[in-house]
């Protein structure tokens, strides 16, 4: 790795366990500078700006994420695309971090523009394999459907549930119920199963009991981080 590659890297380190630590909204650039004993010119001559910076940590979270499913062996192909899936979720077991990084910047600007980033990112990483299973999965004649787009649709499906199931994480924040959650991960396994004609059972995705306490952690960190515990 290049000198000016290895700075880079060393930036995004920095921010991850800054905003761990800190939250998004607390850290500064100045953080960055005296953790990184650096100018504000090197910083700058790698990144634009704080949100550069979290946009490119997100980008480096869905590839570990990818890489995450890589390193698993399956059995079956319906284990590989329920694998996949989950790979790419942030409320999966242990993503808390993430997790409590992402929910406080929902429905901010900057929210928005790394929320677009990450799935993007996914997008890239994921959905070709997504595309090869589903192929392989229509040979074997595990499921079955006729439309090219499909996998297109599936992959939008996937995005918006992630997009509301982040909303719901404020919701539960501020005290509403977890019924909404739970439902929006019963109806994306039900609407994968139904256009796949697969059978029933088999897609899971991600269980609702994990989701929600992988967000009560979350919950629990943000907290922490509020009151500099």
């Amino acid at each position: 790795m290049l000198k000016g590659d290895l700075k880079k890297q060393a930036i995004i380190d920095t921010a991850e366990k800054l905003f761990f630590e800190k939250g998004y909204v607390k850290t500064t650039i100045q953080d960055f500078l005296e953790a990184l004993d650096c100018s504000k010119g090197s910083f700058y001559h790698h990144f634009d700006s704080k949100l550069q910076v979290l946009t490119e940590l997100c980008r480096q979270k869905a590839s570990a994420g990818y890489v995450k499913y890589q390193l698993q062996h399956y059995s079956q192909p319906l284990d590989q695309l329920n694998s996949l899936i989950y790979c790419a979720m942030p409320f999966r077991e242990n993503e808390e971090k993430t997790l409590a990084l992402l929910i406080p910047l929902t429905g901010m600007a900057d929210g928005k523009l790394v929320l677009d980033a990450i799935l993007d990112a996914q997008k890239e990483e994921f959905f070709p394999e997504m595309r090869r299973l589903l192929e392989l999965l229509k040979a074997k004649g595990d499921v079955y459907y006729t439309l090219p787009m499909l996998p297109e649709i599936l992959w939008d499906a996937y995005s918006a549930v992630y997009r509301r199931l982040m909303k719901e994480a404020i919701s539960i924040r501020q005290g509403g119920s977890t019924g909404t959650a739970v439902q929006l991960i019963e109806a994306e396994r039900f609407l994968w199963e139904r256009l796949l004609d697969a059978p029933f059972g088999s897609i899971e995705l991600i269980r609702a009991d994990e989701a929600l306490l992988t967000i009560s952690h979350a919950i629990s960190r943000i907290k922490r981080i509020e009151n500099n515990e």
